[in-house]
């Protein structure tokens, strides 16, 4: 082979390996970016599932005061003015843009925005599709541009009954979309969601809003007026080529949206919109022209090692012509130059090993790189599991190590108690994956006999980090015998959590600190839990249980904790009430059915 030949051969070979690297690299790129973008698509997905299920039913909630039933009946400006106060209170704690009642003409009678420039009140919303539906007498849901507040919105209406049950008027939540925008806007991924007719209207991107993906919508009637007379723009972006199974987008507009990037959508079903993420493509190309130049510079060392030994060939066939003119000229000097010939062979030789011990040494840090990218996905797998397993496993260890040292000391008593702590913690880290199936699948527990005691320990376990944070004083004395109730384990924890945690509110900043009492006092029948804070007590006892009531400010919560609580001891046939202590502060009592299993307990 002439050295030219060798040149193009390893140039080709060079260029070969370089486009095989290349598209290796783009497609594993463009796979990882897939799976990443689909996670976050799923992400956004539940994320606006969960924000619009938390205004859903409030409508409904509403609709069953009977203060609404009574404004539309017999409406007076007094009655007016009360409920326009407490509709704008309920939108404050809500979170929600606006809360207001229409009577059966579709005339808005009351309203959360009554003292805004954009108030309702007089105004006439009987053409919105969501009205129409509402007085058909079911739980509407609707998505426009206001043609008052010119701010986009998600509408969720339900009717307000007459004493004979008929549909007298309706009652509408608006959730405010631009508000759940701003907490997205930070997202790397461009994510939108479009509506039936193909228009954008919900974007982490401003530039994306009210653009459309298709062709014009065809609204008429009612619909007309939507989008509150916007036409939508095209959206800048146009399908480039289909690459490894996932279509491909270029985008010609400004904003920060990716110039080319992979369309992932998902249909959402209950709220009919396509859910978009465009993942950008710029990193498989990059992660591409890295793989392609790692893998043309090993092209590049196979040719250099091809050169040196192609150039040592000929240098030996050069030499041996040399060898055999100077036997024909000297026959004295033959042996002299066999001697020579041998060690040149042996140094061939000794290269060609190290040749291959080198291309073994290349082949075995090949086969650790594809291990380590094993491990590196296993890692990632674990993250989510080992963050929610973590604690209970340290602790695990710790409990194993202490009862190391109490057996060396032969404290066998102790000992046991570590390992039933382990088991418990062990059933806890159970319980811990239980949960997490029971919230995901929405599943509730049955009723079950359940041991009060052990309820406590658990949630004053998870409450301890908050004791020691604010030197809290607890005056609790567990009975000798276990306590056992009909309820659920972790609905029954859930309340004591509550307990726990409003009395722990209401004694906040208190010097020299806050001191908790708990106690447990069973009868024939039934069981009391009491709670109790050393606080400024409860200004209204009768309406402590009642949704939305709170005495803490807005950033303090809903006022639905004690209402959830009571609901769910409610489920299990028992009763919770408060107090005010003739000692100061409040107490909160459980009264729960006491459990056949007492006398196996004693």
């Amino acid at each position: 082979m002439s050295r030219l030949s060798f040149i193009l051969f390893a140039g080709v070979a060079t260029l070969g390996l370089f486009v095989i690297g290349f598209t290796l690299g783009y497609r594993a790129e463009i796979g990882r970016i897939t799976a990443q973008g689909e996670a976050g698509l799923e992400l956004s997905v539940d994320r606006l599932t969960n924000q619009l299920d938390r205004y859903r039913y409030l409508p409904s909630v509403l609709a069953r005061n009977t203060e609404f039933r009574d404004l539309l009946t017999a409406p007076h400006p007094a009655r007016i003015a009360q409920l326009n106060r407490r509709l704008e209170r309920i939108a404050d704690t809500s979170g929600a843009l606006d809360i207001y009642v229409m009577d059966a003409d579709g005339l808005t009678v009351a309203t959360s925005n009554h003292a805004l420039e954009r108030s309702f009140l007089g105004r006439n919303f009987s053409w919105r599709p969501y009205f129409k539906q509402a007085m058909l007498g079911r739980l509407a849901s609707y998505h426009a541009v206001g043609t008052t507040s010119r701010a986009r919105g998600f509408y969720f209406a339900h009717p307000i009954r007459g004493s004979d049950f008929a549909p007298i008027g309706v009652i509408v939540v608006k959730v405010d979309l631009e508000r759940i925008e701003r907490a997205w806007r930070g997202d790397r991924d461009t994510v939108f969601f479009t509506d039936g007719k193909g228009v954008v209207f919900l974007s982490n991107r401003d530039v994306l809003v009210l653009r459309r993906t298709g062709p014009p919508p065809s609204v008429t009637g009612a619909d007309s007026l939507q989008y509150a007379g916007i036409e939508p723009l095209p959206l800048p972006i146009s399908p480039d080529r289909n690459l490894f199974g996932q279509q491909v987008w270029t985008y010609s507009g400004d904003g920060f949206v990716p110039a080319r990037a992979i369309d992932l959508s998902r249909r959402m079903e209950v709220i009919g919109f396509d859910a978009h993420i465009l993942a950008d493509e710029s990193p498989a190309r990059a992660q591409a022209m890295l793989w392609g130049a790692l893998s043309g510079a090993f092209g590049g060392v196979l040719s250099l090692i091809g050169a040196v030994v192609f150039q040592r060939r000929q240098a030996l066939a050069a030499q041996l012509v040399a060898e055999e003119q100077a036997k024909i000229e000297l026959e004295g000097k033959v042996a002299r130059r066999t001697a020579d010939l041998s060690k040149a062979n042996e140094r061939l030789k000794a290269e060609v090993q190290e040749r291959e011990a080198a291309e073994k040494s290349l082949r075995q840090v090949q086969d650790e790189l594809v291990q380590a990218g094993k491990l590196t996905a296993l890692g990632q797998m674990s993250a989510g599991i080992s963050h929610e397993l973590n604690q209970p496993l340290t602790a695990i260890q710790t409990l194993a190590e202490n009862a190391s040292i109490l057996s060396e000391r032969g404290e066998t008593e102790q000992v046991r108690q570590n390992i039933s702590r382990i088991s418990q913690i062990a059933g806890r880290m159970g319980r811990i994956i239980k949960n997490l199936r029971t919230f995901a699948r929405k599943e509730g527990e049955p009723v079950e006999d359940v041991d009060l005691i052990e309820v406590i320990a658990d949630t004053l376990a998870l409450a301890e980090g908050r004791f020691h944070k604010e030197q809290v004083t607890l005056h609790w004395t567990p009975p000798e015998h276990a306590v056992f109730v009909r309820g659920g384990p972790v609905r029954l924890q859930q309340v004591v959590m509550n307990l726990i945690t409003n009395a722990l509110d209401a004694m906040e900043g208190l010097k020299p600190g806050p001191v908790l009492e708990l106690a447990v006092s069973a009868q024939a029948d039934r069981v009391h839990l009491d709670v109790r804070d050393h606080g400024p007590g409860l200004s209204e006892p009768d309406r402590i249980f009642d949704p939305f009531y709170s005495t803490k400010p807005v950033s303090g919560g809903m006022g639905l904790g004690l209402s959830i609580s009571y609901g769910i001891v409610q489920s299990f046939g028992g009763r919770i009430s408060g107090r005010n202590h003739e000692g100061g502060g409040a107490v909160l009592t459980v009264d729960l059915t006491r459990s056949n299993r007492r006398e196996a307990a004693a």
